[in-house]
């Protein structure tokens, strides 16, 4: 069995038992964004690279990409969703807290990556909202959509775990992690509203 099937295995496993250990958590809520539960981070491999990954996403300029033509560059990277008016903003200003502690020499050669839960409501055009909303313009950054597959085996491979509540939204992991140029983790951030000293300097050093 090649990688990438043991891959999609592992995260079709690990969903599964979310779900399952997971679902007491649901009873109390209703469907409003303040009842976001937060997931803790899954432990993850750190010699694994997400480039061995052959999915292709849509990104909000509307293009196919494939994780592995961002090998060689340093990877920030974040999974939400769009419609999240809670933890998912902040995880995003996190993302530009941690990118403007960078001089602007290693800002050039990294990317931003966040990467949508949800796969029917964010759409390219949806995504390119959110990106002027937030006014992320930026050619660093590029947000991503899949099939539910794809999400759920990249979300295993980096440690975040998520499930969809019946109102639609999301419960999640708050997680930044770091890629090297080989797309594998170098560092992650759980949490909101981290310190970002240390992140920037491990992105510094990828670069160099």
């Amino acid at each position: 069995m090649n990688k990438f099937f043991q891959l999609t295995a592992l995260a079709s496993l690990v969903f599964s038992a979310q779900l399952i250990a997971q679902d007491h958590s649901h009873h109390n809520k209703h469907g409003d964004h303040s009842n976001h539960t937060t997931m803790n981070a899954a432990e993850v491999s750190h010699s694994q690279s997400v480039y061995q990954i052959d999915a292709s996403w849509k990104t909000h300029q509307k293009n196919e990409l494939k994780l592995s033509e961002l090998e060689g560059t340093p990877v920030i990277i974040s999974m939400i969703y769009g419609s999240c008016t809670t933890a998912c903003p902040v995880l995003v200003h996190d993302v530009k807290r941690l990118y403007s502690k960078l001089d602007e020499d290693t800002q050039k050669h990294v990317k931003l990556v966040m990467v949508s839960f949800d796969t029917n409501r964010d759409t390219p055009e949806a995504l390119a909202d959110y990106v002027k909303q937030y006014k992320l313009n930026n050619d660093n950054w590029l947000f991503l959509n899949g099939s539910e597959q794809d999400i759920r085996t990249l979300a295993t491979v980096l440690g975040v775990r998520y499930r969809q509540r019946p109102d639609g939204d999301f419960d999640h992991s708050n997680l930044i992690t770091i890629l090297d140029k080989q797309g594998v983790i170098a560092e992650r951030i759980e949490g909101l509203s981290q310190p970002m000293d240390k992140p920037a300097k491990v992105v510094t050093k990828l670069v160099r």
